[in-house]
């Protein structure tokens, strides 16, 4: 069966690629933390049902519009990515909220699934390639492995930050590495992976090439939550809230989006010249 071939429905992988995935990780951790205490903390359950609905139905919308698209398209892909982000969020607590496991193990359960997708992208098109997503299969593959990444992210970055005694949201496994520690360590790990890719240039879609983009955007999840989560709870003793931490992410989110589309039509038109 042959796919129909598109054109390349990613954006490039620039400096400007990462910012705005960091960006999308602080506004998803903020933005899905106060959409489900914003009944307050005796409708917890009801706040949770409402993040779930609006951020699924946003995303679901905006993934069929890139889906349907034939070419990368910002606002689809970045709003994709972005609604993503609180989902996922909402998805991977709800794994533990559910099964009651600890942080440690659903974070293993989620790099298992990360694993099952990658198998299955790479037996069904025999390409991981993270530069040229041209046929509908391939971006559903993607998809799915983006969206297991954001759920991966999620789990790593509680196990890590969550301390084991003290506090209301403890965990046995827990590393109690804190937000703002969990954010700076793998900060550096995180820029330690750019500065190798930039340094290295690892020969495109090559086993390395592929697997540092994909552990860099890993890392981007606990990174950008972890500072989202310390500057809306521990900083200045909270006084910018999950609330403001929204309003600052969706602000930010914005230029971003704004910049990549400008960006993307001025290479369009370069091209068509």
């Amino acid at each position: 069966m042959k796919h129909r071939v598109l054109e390349n429905k990613v954006p490039e992988i620039t400096a400007l690629f990462w910012v705005s995935k960091l960006i999308s990780t602080m506004l998803g951790e903020s933005a899905s933390d106060f959409s489900s205490q914003i009944f307050g903390q005796q409708n917890q359950s009801l706040g949770e049902l409402f993040t779930v609905g609006w951020s699924l139905s946003l995303f679901l919308i905006f993934l069929y519009l890139q889906m349907r698209a034939d070419k990368y398209q910002p606002i689809f892909y970045w709003n994709s990515v972005g609604l993503l982000a609180v989902f996922g969020t909402f998805s991977a607590d709800t794994l533990k909220s559910l099964t009651g496991l600890h942080y440690a193990e659903t974070t293993l359960i989620l790099f298992v699934l990360m694993l099952g997708f990658f198998i299955a992208w790479y037996v069904t098109t025999k390409d991981l390639s993270i530069h040229h997503i041209t046929s509908r299969i391939k971006e559903a593959f993607y998809w799915l492995t983006v969206a297991a990444t954001f759920m991966l992210g999620t789990a790593a970055g509680d196990w890590f930050a969550t301390a084991r005694t003290g506090g209301y949201n403890v965990d046995p496994t827990g590393l109690g590495w804190g937000f703002l520690n969990t954010g700076l360590i793998l900060g550096a790990v995180f820029l330690a992976i750019l500065a190798y890719r930039a340094y290295f240039r690892p020969k495109e879609n090559s086993f390395i090439e592929i697997a540092t983009f994909w552990f860099a955007y890993i890392l981007t999840r606990p990174v950008g939550a972890s500072f989202a989560d310390y500057f809306g709870y521990n900083f200045d003793k909270g006084i910018l809230g999950n609330q403001w931490m929204t309003v600052i992410g969706l602000g930010l989110f914005t230029i971003a989006v704004i910049t990549l589309s400008k960006r993307n039509q001025g290479d369009l038109q370069i091209a068509h010249k």
